[in-house]
């Protein structure tokens, strides 16, 4: 695919050898240092160009000064002339009145300008199709005949109205109400469609708004009959630029599809302002050919300024709609305008649109929309549960093994289904009790817990749902009896494929837990299974080098733990492709271990390739993008690089605040957000967000977590940065109590509140106490080898603060170093 720098590239190239004599293009061209891809496609458009004669050239703009044909006054059968009201490519239009008296009416004359063999075939054409069309859409043809000098005309209903991008500018239409009069010419042209009348050549000007506010259909000029050409001699008739479809450009078949993405095109400008390729106004033919190469450009990427940012699911929705209907394969559009138009309608209402059908997340997050009435408390679980089905998506591609991946799905999605019904059941039950989403969510479990105790086959899909559930949500204890009944099933019983699914889902508990010898236990018994079958399992089994990484680490095997890393990495690229989402989980969790080690230049490396993949792959606002936005920001703070880390903070928090609520992960990200702050001297703005981070961090991942611990020690820096030594006291204390009961008096995340309580007492200048807490900080980051490097470090610039160097005495000098 050809990127927006290339074509940026091509397109100057373009400019400057298309001012050149054509023999010396090649030459000029193969002389520069550009690539020689970036050559030869220039050369193809140069040549498409030339090749294109007037078929691709404007028309004359309106407002040139030629005469008209026809006088003021002059009859026309039974119609007086009564002024141009218009001119186009291929003829004149003329406003006139009844002559013959029998009663006063006003129309429009259509007469055709030039005498080529073409466009009188087009000219017959059109009076034949319109004559076939009967809808208030579309302006109705009255009467024809000949002029005196032998040259045909029509008569058309006379529309009162300006073209719909000129009144949708003049009154300031929302976005919604441009995309409401789409819809009306949308029914005009399904109409015209259901006659088989192809219009192919619809644009803002042929689509005119009367003073009802009703959109009108006009100019047939182009028209055909479905199945039959209208071009004279071969000839291709014109077009307009900016909305003919890849295949009136290349002389492909053209059919209702072109009818499609010209009005589809026509939405896009009335969105953006501008036609999907034409920004910037560049070279007609140079246009025509990015029409029939390129992708257009999403409504996302449009102007901050534009009022669909206030709208981010109509938003979504649309770009969807308008990426099919634009598509340049004419099969990869919508079947018909009826389609495309209900998707459209959809979207305006909030209803799921057909083209987002693919987006395993997309109907569970619209149907819990459309019902949220009966779930509000149980609406943020069930969005993290439809973000956890995408990760089954990206399995299964050996084409043996597509089958028995599809029936696994299948298995989960009813899973899902069956705990969706069983929270939306319990959300039924206690509506008008005081219950949480948590409450919602652990009736629903205990359901669960129960149905799977009566049936063990049947129950355990939703039990490993619920327990999959939990832990996303970082709600390990919660997480942990589900999945252990899952681990302890009988492989005879339950499906042994879920067994060992749920066995290693279980060891990631245990990891987080601190047990790691139960994790190994676990993973090893997951990885027996797996095993007996390594082609059918190969996606597990790549997988299952993070959780071995992450265990390797805590026993010291740094080196090992990155090898592992690096080797899951380059299998997931063999499979999945630079751009697949399991390879940037991997250049992610690359980065954290580096990280971890203090290689901070390649830690950044891999959160950038991480970006990267879901910047390609569109999942820039997915969980896994947050964790390496929140990553990569906690290396620039590290790095004592704050103007760069606050950016992404910032966006992380602002986002994962937006999409999935309160979290443990949210506690995290507040946590390093408010940190940066305290780093950047802005302790008030910092002590809010510590604090409900700190509060956070208990409710989901428990009192004396690192979550907590890690933000409560953070709250107290706030508060004696703002110069409240007790309060500040009693925040570290309190921190310190939680971590020393809850993590081990010996944990490396015991050090954040002692090294907190020991700024408080170099505050008051109590020395004694600062030694002690900084003695433990030192075994604690002696223990934890590699990564208690930045403990250290902060634990070393305490203390140089402890024992300042002495003064030079009198007439000495210090050398500098």
């Amino acid at each position: 695919m050809t990127s927006t720098t290339d074509w940026q590239t091509i397109e100057a190239l373009f400019d400057a050898a298309w001012e050149l004599p054509a023999q010396q293009r090649e030459a000029w061209l193969r002389s520069s240092d550009k690539p020689a891809a970036i050559v030869d496609e220039v050369l193809h458009l140069l040549a498409a160009a030339d090749a294109s004669g007037d078929f691709l050239e404007h028309a004359p703009p309106a407002d040139t000064p030629m005469p008209a044909t026809l006088a003021d006054g002059e009859i026309a059968g039974a119609w007086r002339i009564a002024g141009l009201l218009g001119r186009g490519g291929m003829g004149e239009v003329y406003a006139v009145e009844r002559a013959d008296g029998q009663y006063g009416q006003r129309a429009a004359l259509k007469r055709i300008a030039r005498v080529d063999a073409g466009d009188w075939a087009r000219f017959h054409t059109e009076r034949r199709i319109v004559a076939l069309l009967d809808h208030p859409g579309i302006a109705r043809m009255i009467d024809g005949g000949l002029l005196g000098d032998g040259q045909p005309y029509m008569v058309m209903e006379y529309v009162d109205g300006m073209p719909i991008h000129q009144w949708c500018e003049q009154r300031n239409a929302s976005p919604r109400e441009r995309i409401a009069l789409v819809l009306q010419a949308c029914e005009a042209v399904a109409h015209a469609h259901a006659r088989l009348v192809v219009h192919r050549d619809i644009k803002p000007s042929n689509l005119l708004v009367d003073g009802d506010g009703r959109v009108r259909l006009i100019d047939f000029g182009v028209a055909s009959l479905s199945g039959q050409g209208n071009e004279a001699d071969g000839e291709r008739a014109p077009l307009s630029l900016g909305y003919a479809a890849p295949e009136q450009l290349t002389g492909g078949d053209i059919g209702v599809a072109a009818d499609i993405h010209a009005m589809a095109a026509v939405l896009y400008r009335l969105l953006c302002g501008h036609a999907p390729h034409a920004r910037g106004e560049p070279p007609t033919a140079l246009l025509a050919m990015r029409a029939a190469q390129a992708s257009a450009p999403r409504l996302r990427d449009a102007a901050a300024s534009n009022p669909l940012h206030s709208e981010r699911g109509l938003l979504l929705d649309l770009d969807a709609v308008l990426a099919q209907a634009l598509a340049r394969d004419p099969a990869q559009r919508y079947r018909s305008m009826d389609a495309f138009a209900d998707d459209l309608a959809r979207a305006l209402r909030g209803a799921p649109v057909a083209a987002r059908n693919g987006e395993p997340r997309y109907r569970f997050w619209r149907f819990l929309h459309t019902h949220r009435w009966a779930a509000t408390g149980a609406t943020v679980t069930v969005l993290a549960l439809a973000v956890g089905l995408g990760m089954a998506l990206f399995q299964a591609r050996q084409a043996g093994l597509q089958r028995d991946e599809a029936l696994r799905e299948k298995a989960r999605l009813e899973a899902v289904q069956q705990a969706v019904f069983h929270m939306f059941r319990s959300a039924g039950e206690m509506q008008g009790s005081d219950a949480t989403a948590g409450d919602v969510l652990d009736h629903a479990a205990q359901r669960v817990v129960d149905s799977f105790a009566r049936d063990p086959a049947e129950g355990a899909p939703v039990l490993h749902t619920l327990g999959e559930l939990y832990f996303m949500l970082n709600d390990y204890p919660a997480a942990e009896p589900l999945l252990q009944r899952l681990a302890d099933a009988d492989p005879n019983v339950v499906d042994p494929a879920l067994v060992a699914v749920g066995r290693y889902d279980l060891a990631q508990v245990a990891l987080r837990g601190g047990d790691a010898e139960r994790a190994n236990a676990l993973l090893l018994q997951a990885r027996s299974y797996w095993n007996t079958d390594p082609a059918r399992w190969q996606m597990r089994l790549i997988d299952s080098l993070m959780l071995e990484s992450r265990l390797r680490q805590q026993a010291g095997d740094a080196d090992g733990a990155i090898a592992l890393l690096q080797r899951g990495l380059a299998q997931r690229i063999a499979l999945d492709g630079v751009h697949g989402r399991e390879t940037g989980v991997f250049h992610n969790n690359l980065g954290v271990a580096l990280f971890g080690l203090g290689r901070l230049d390649e830690a950044r490396e891999a959160f950038r390739a991480a970006s990267e993949v879901w910047r390609v792959a569109r999942l820039r606002e997915s969980t896994d993008a947050l964790n390496t936005l929140n990553n990569w920001g906690s290396l620039e703070l590290s790095a004592g690089k704050p103007e760069v880390a606050a950016p992404l903070l910032e966006q992380a928090v602002n986002l994962r605040r937006q999409l999935y609520g309160p979290s443990a992960a949210t506690a995290a990200l507040l946590n390093n957000y408010g940190k940066l702050l305290l780093q950047t001297e802005r302790a008030g703005e910092a002590l809010p967000l510590l604090a409900e981070a700190a509060a956070m961090g208990a409710q989901f991942a428990g009192t004396g977590s690192m979550h907590h611990v890690a933000a409560l020690s953070g709250v107290a820096e706030a508060q004696l940065a703002l110069g409240d030594a007790a309060r500040a006291e009693v925040a570290a204390r309190e921190a310190l109590a939680a971590a020393d009961q809850h993590l081990g008096s010996s944990h490396p995340g015991g050090a954040a509140p002692r090294l907190a309580l020991a700024r408080i007492h170099l505050a008051r200048n109590q020395h004694a106490p600062v030694a002690a807490l900084l003695d433990t900080v030192d075994a604690m980051a002696k223990a934890a080898g590699p990564a208690g490097q930045r403990i250290a470090m902060q634990s070393a610039s305490l203390r140089a603060k402890l024992s300042p160097a002495p003064a030079p005495a009198p007439g000495t000098a210090t050398r500098a170093p």
